[in-house]
């Protein structure tokens, strides 16, 4: 049913297939994420700006947001925040038109800048390239069914409004699984272009792993399945590089906290926010 959906879809518009009426424009995206923010920081305690690892993620999430073309940020001008939320969930996450979270029970335990890099790269790049918007644009076209979308679209009006879009939806919304390898890919590409290894990403993923094994709740993992096959192949990938790299940086003296040989789970609460749920439908 759904393959041919997205062939007749593809049939009725033609060569506007990308124009699709469903997805939530630049505009909107970037409102509901103000939104969505706002009520983040009503809801969970948002470190102040003069925290040392507030400044951190700013300067580096500030620094890959430089690689993004400038012709792309004017077609798509997604106004980027970094802040990071005092709690002991393993957790970030991208919401959609900029802002960007990270819990203190995963930035606390990432040993390098690199590894901060390449968590903020795969986050920043759900942003750039829309992709709750399109997760939102898919789920509403299976909910309405085939002959509904059929009719709208040969109506070619714009079919979202922001204002039926829940919180929930913000915040549970699945990426696709063709998404995550993107965020994975293209935020890798952001870093390195940077300078920053890249082994960085992998170390991220590798604390991720250790942090689900050590009994805390791994929010940010529910969204990411095949964890061990995804630090394979960006081992692979940087196995294979032919730049050359700095050393990974250490991050300043007192933000990395190494990981507890056995993580008490009592001390991890189940976060109001929950990222998204594991990659419905199989894709």
């Amino acid at each position: 049913m759904r393959t041919a959906l997205v062939f007749l879809i593809t049939l009725l518009v033609g060569g506007q297939a990308l124009a699709d009426p469903f997805r939530p424009s630049v505009k909107d995206q970037i409102s509901l994420g103000k939104r969505a923010a706002a009520d983040v920081r009503k809801k969970e305690k948002v470190l102040p700006e003069t925290d040392p690892r507030v400044q951190e993620l700013r300067r580096i999430g500030n620094k890959l947001v430089t690689q993004i073309p400038e012709v792309e940020r004017k077609r798509r001008p997604f106004e980027y925040t970094f802040d990071v939320i005092d709690s002991k969930d393993v957790n970030a996450f991208a919401l959609p038109g900029g802002p960007i979270f990270f819990y203190t029970g995963l930035l606390d335990h990432l040993p390098n800048e690199d590894a901060v890099a390449g968590i903020l790269g795969h986050e920043i790049v759900h942003i750039r390239n829309q992709h709750w918007a399109s997760a939102y644009a898919d789920n509403t076209k299976r909910r309405l069914g085939l002959a509904v979308v059929l009719t709208l679209l040969r109506a070619g009006d714009t079919v979202f409004d922001i204002a039926s879009v829940s919180d929930s939806l913000l915040f549970s919304l699945p990426y696709s699984r063709r998404h995550e390898s993107e965020a994975d890919r293209v935020g890798y590409d952001m870093m390195s272009a940077l300078g920053y290894n890249p082994q960085g990403m992998v170390d991220s993923f590798t604390t991720l792993k250790q942090l689900s094994g050590g009994g805390s709740r791994v929010e940010i993992l529910s969204t990411h399945p095949d964890t061990d096959k995804r630090i394979q192949a960006l081992s692979k990938r940087v196995s294979e590089e032919k730049r050359s790299f700095e050393p990974v940086q250490p991050r300043a003296e007192g933000l990395y906290k190494p990981i507890p040989e056995k993580t008490n789970s009592s001390h991890s609460k189940t976060s109001r926010l929950l990222v998204r749920a594991c990659c419905q439908d199989g894709h």
